[in-house]
């Protein structure tokens, strides 16, 4: 019987945000040190490594900002002989520069081009375009897939990237980049077939408690198909 072919293989690839944040002053904290997970962010990040624990993910890439760094090594701490890359692929959105530091309260006077940014993200200098975070992210998860046929991994990253993933698969435009919300140690799951991705189901961190008594199959939020 023939076998199939590496690229003919269906693999399920995971993109996770990073779990909840440490952040007290209720700031914008961007790509700025000194902002590892809460205890609510440390509670999630061991159920995603509970239910990863039962799926045949063999590799993590996370992005180099602590918060996501401290997601994916406490999912590898579930997860026996898996390793964990750092990538800049899928590091915070270009445009967190500009807000970060300040309070959220602060945004619309303080920060008068987030105004445009929401209207239409990627048109002012710094602001990267949706079809460039959504490249940086299909990257590394094309990596995964290309390395790992069959079995798949978790890419760890951030909001926006992540949002613009998800809106430029569904041909949505640039300011669909904040209408879809991944929330933090929220996932999308990827199905793909060989290059193509079949479809995507965004499963919410609400539902990971739910997901060990079953056994490490999470509860469907909402599926997508591209």
């Amino acid at each position: 019987m023939e076998q199939p072919r590496p690229d003919d293989l269906p693999t399920r690839c995971y993109l996770v945000r990073h779990c909840d944040v440490e952040n007290p002053g209720r700031v914008i904290y961007g790509h700025l040190p000194g902002f590892p997970l809460s205890a609510l962010g440390v509670a999630q990040a061991h159920q995603l490594g509970a239910f990863f624990a039962a799926t045949p993910v063999r590799v993590i890439l996370t992005s180099p900002l602590e918060r996501a760094r401290q997601t994916a090594a406490i999912i590898a701490s579930h997860l026996e002989g898996v390793p964990v890359a750092v990538t800049t692929d899928l590091v915070e959105a270009d445009f967190a520069h500009y807000l970060q530091g300040i309070p959220y309260r602060d945004i619309v006077w303080r920060r008068p081009r987030w105004w445009v940014h929401m209207a239409w993200p990627g048109l002012l200098p710094g602001d990267e375009p949706m079809s460039q975070m959504a490249q940086r992210v299909g990257r590394q998860l094309e990596r995964v897939r290309a390395e790992h046929p069959g079995a798949g991994g978790i890419c760890i990253s951030h909001g926006d990237p992540i949002q613009a993933f998800w809106a430029t698969c569904d041909h949505r435009p640039p300011w669909a980049l904040h209408r879809l919300q991944c929330a933090k140690g929220g996932l999308l799951a990827l199905d793909y077939r060989g290059r193509e991705l079949r479809a995507k189901t965004y499963r919410a961190p609400t539902a990971a408690p739910a997901v060990e008594a079953r056994g490490g199959e999470p509860e469907p939020v909402s599926t997508q198909h591209p």
